[in-house]
């Protein structure tokens, strides 16, 4: 069975066969939301251009919106990115971190994975001093169904580096410079 024939299958079985025939908006339905998941999970590649820099002072690209898919339910969720960097020798080109970003969102996350996965390729590219990474987002999984929550948002972060030492201002730093993004 193709994915478009699972996709018609379980949709009929959600709605029953009487809601297809010639009148009805559904008879395409599974076709479109195959090629929505496809487009959904499918990321572009993107090069991700450094350069050597003498500088060692904080980067912050905020906010960066992205949009994903919970991996429990298939259901969207949304929301900014907040991302910073000390850097130790490299600095990343700035469209790259929304790149980034956005590369890594596509497909199935949860939202404290997806976190961590972006604050650990900046890592591997950068080597930086220290990487933190916020993500504020709604899931209409949580909106939609279960706790019926319209508006509540989830906040995750990572912080390596210099970013978890507490003794130090660059956590402080940070979170300042993000406070009304």
């Amino acid at each position: 069975m193709t994915p478009i024939e699972h996709a018609e299958a379980l949709l009929r079985s959600v709605i029953g066969n009487d809601a297809y025939d010639e009148s009805t908006h559904l008879n395409e339905t599974p076709e479109r939301f195959v090629r929505m998941l496809q487009e959904l999970t499918k990321s572009e590649k993107f090069k991700m251009t450094t350069f050597e820099s003498p500088h060692d002072e904080m980067i912050v690209v905020s906010p960066i919106h992205f949009y994903s898919l919970c991996a429990h339910h298939i259901i969207p969720f949304f929301g900014t990115a907040h991302v910073a960097y000390i850097p130790q020798g490299r600095i990343a080109g700035l469209s790259k971190i929304a790149r980034m970003v956005k590369y890594y969102s596509r497909g199935f996350w949860i939202q404290e994975d997806l976190t961590w996965t972006i604050a650990e390729a900046l890592v591997e590219v950068l080597n930086p001093v220290g990487v933190a990474v916020v993500m504020k987002a709604e899931h209409l999984c949580m909106a939609m169904r279960g706790a019926q929550s319209p508006g509540t948002k989830t906040t995750t972060s990572t912080m390596v580096g210099a970013f978890l030492d507490h003794s130090k201002l660059a956590k402080a730093e940070f979170f300042e410079l993000i406070r009304n993004d």
